[in-house]
């Protein structure tokens, strides 16, 4: 019994932490509303559009879905072809969960990381631009990637802990 309150402790806490950071990122919604939009009339009634605020708009929009992407798995509203999952027991649901995350997630996840340690640190050491613009701040989008990898990774491990103990104990954790 130990075990799976430790077990189900760390899930609730690497839980707590999405939340928080999708929570966070959720207000970010308002400012990739504010900056993209104000482009709009910028371009049609004043005929200047500045692609500097396009850029910071792009930013806040990528850093929005990376975060997401964790966040919505979190709470289980990832698209999922459900043919059959939705019949299965718990512990069915929880091995099929299982399978998925350790055999296909965690591999993809591995291969992003990887791949993407190298871009990340060459784009800092550059102190890589925005192509069109040259406004600073594209390594800080390159960043999102490992951030994504980060977050994603600690939604798995929570969501193996969870379906460990329900093949475990036959319920829900």
């Amino acid at each position: 019994m130990g075990e799976k309150t430790f077990l189900v402790r760390l899930a609730d806490r690497i839980d707590a932490l999405i939340d928080r950071v999708g929570g966070a990122a959720a207000w970010l919604i308002l400012l990739v509303v504010a900056l993209l939009f104000w482009q709009i009339p910028m371009r049609e009634f004043v005929h200047y559009g500045h692609r500097e605020v396009n850029d910071m708009g792009q930013l806040a929009h990528a850093t929005v879905f990376m975060i997401g992407v964790a966040y919505a798995m979190r709470w289980d509203e990832h698209v999922r072809v459900d043919i059959l999952y939705h019949r299965m027991s718990t512990r069915g649901r929880a091995l099929v969960d299982l399978a998925g995350t350790v055999f296909l997630i965690l591999p993809w996840l591995f291969i992003v990381t990887r791949d993407s340690i190298p871009v990340v640190l060459r784009s800092w050491a550059n102190l890589e631009e925005f192509d069109d613009t040259y406004t600073p701040g594209y390594f800080i989008f390159k960043t999102q990637l490992l951030v994504f990898a980060v977050l994603v990774i600690l939604q798995v491990v929570a969501k193996i802990l969870r379906n460990l103990v329900v093949l475990r104990d036959g319920d829900r954790a």
